[in-house]
């Protein structure tokens, strides 16, 4: 179909859901989630996967992505809905996939789904992160533990966020569902259990900023690294991942 000498796209309708999970880590890490899309939408053009697109003048790729994960954080677990216009083997996307990816974000798994599922970020209520203390100051495995258990016992935690209207309060109690410390001798390993998604979200920069200020520690001299180990829903009240 063509208007006024452009070609555009009638509503092309799926016939499948490829969902893939993938990491992103190393330089990735530091990508947007804006940037992160335009570069899982080239790869899965150079995949030459049977893509469905979207109608108008500058037709896309129809995708849905996961929660935004922040920047400078890395990532094992990050879901993609890829709607196909034609059936397909999942394992022989993931190959094609990978071949077109960048270093840092691999598809580690995927599933063919019915062309009607609902979109990730309607769906994902929880995300597993594990936040690494490490650096010039020292982060004592004992304190952390304690600050842990401290702000399990809380019924409120209350922080301020500055956004476009104003200073606002968030109580990030109730967003932390469970948390765990291991250590060794070169850092002190926090592994949560947040709140992510639509209905309530913990940025787990929050999250860190706390635990050091319930240890009494200052930022300065202490190194944070964070990777998102997965992505959950909540089915029969139990974690699983969103197959």
């Amino acid at each position: 179909m063509s208007v006024m000498g452009q070609t555009t796209y009638d509503f092309q309708v799926p016939v499948a859901t490829l969902r893939i999970q993938m990491t992103k880590i190393g330089p990735a890490k530091y990508m947007s989630h804006l940037d992160f899309i335009r570069t899982v939408d080239r790869s899965v053009r150079r995949a030459k996967l049977p893509i469905t697109l979207s109608c108008g003048f500058n037709p896309r790729p129809r995708m849905s992505f996961s929660p935004a994960l922040p920047v400078g954080v890395s990532s094992h677990s990050e879901f993609v809905d890829i709607m196909l216009k034609e059936p397909m083997d999942a394992n022989e996307a993931s190959l094609r996939l990978n071949d077109s990816l960048p270093s840092g974000m691999k598809v580690v798994s995927s599933r063919i789904l019915p062309p009607n599922v609902p979109a990730l970020s309607a769906i994902i209520q929880a995300s597993a992160y594990r936040l690494d203390f490490h650096g010039e100051r020292q982060v004592r495995p004992d304190h952390v533990s304690m600050a842990v258990d401290e702000i399990m016992d809380k019924d409120s935690i209350v922080i301020k966020r500055v956004t476009p209207k104003g200073i606002r309060k968030v109580n990030l109690r109730p967003l932390i569902y469970d948390i765990n410390v291991e250590s060794s001798r070169s850092h002190v390993s926090v592994y949560a259990t947040v709140a992510s998604g639509s209905r309530g979200n913990l940025r787990p920069f929050d999250l860190a900023q706390v635990i050091l200020d319930f240890q009494g520690v200052q930022n300065s001299g202490v190194v944070i690294s964070i990777t998102r180990e997965g992505l959950y829903v909540f089915r029969d009240g139990k974690l699983c991942l969103p197959w």
